[in-house]
């Protein structure tokens, strides 16, 4: 009895931590879309190259699955400095020109259709939901700049002093 009780609780706990996608809602965000270079994602469709886990995650020994590490957040300034720390030395796969995303950009790993959280999981594996910071600073409060929440795929702008994930990006060339 007491197995069958620890299993079904088991299983319910991974149904309330599993992303929740809406089938009537197209999918736009399909693996197609993305090249996975085994650490960073290129977007065939933007162009742009992420870096496949939000800081303070990296790959397991297992593999391509940002298990490892512990997720950070930083307030916005803090955020800003996060990409010239990792450009320095050798950079992160071979690329030192690392920086955080506008908020369009960070808009476009923003999927549709599936929240918490609404990225591709395939592709963005263990991606947390929650609020990432953007470059974008607010056009009405110079105190606030924007945010994309990867809960449910909406995007505000935040006090800068408060602190939030942070995800890098680059140019494709």
């Amino acid at each position: 009895m007491k197995t069958l009780l620890f299993l079904t609780l088991t299983f319910l706990v991974s149904l309330a931590n599993a992303q929740i996608c809406q089938g009537y809602i197209p999918n736009n965000w399909q693996d197609s879309r993305y090249t996975n270079h085994n650490s960073t994602i290129t977007d065939k469709i933007t162009g742009l190259m992420w870096k496949q886990c939000a800081e303070g995650l990296s790959h397991s020994a297992n593999g391509n699955d940002c298990a490892t590490g512990t997720l950070t957040t930083n307030t916005w300034q803090e955020a800003l400095q996060v990409p010239l720390s990792v450009n320095t030395g050798s950079g992160f796969a071979g690329y030192k020109d690392w920086r955080l995303p506008n908020i369009s950009e960070l808009r476009s790993l923003a999927i549709d259709n599936c929240y918490d959280p609404s990225i591709n999981t395939t592709i963005f594996p263990n991606a947390p939901d929650g609020f990432f910071w953007s470059s974008s600073l607010s056009s009405s409060n110079s105190s606030n700049a924007w945010i994309q929440n990867f809960s449910d795929n909406s995007n505000a702008t935040d006090k800068r002093t408060i602190k939030h994930h942070v995800r890098l990006v680059r140019s494709e060339q």
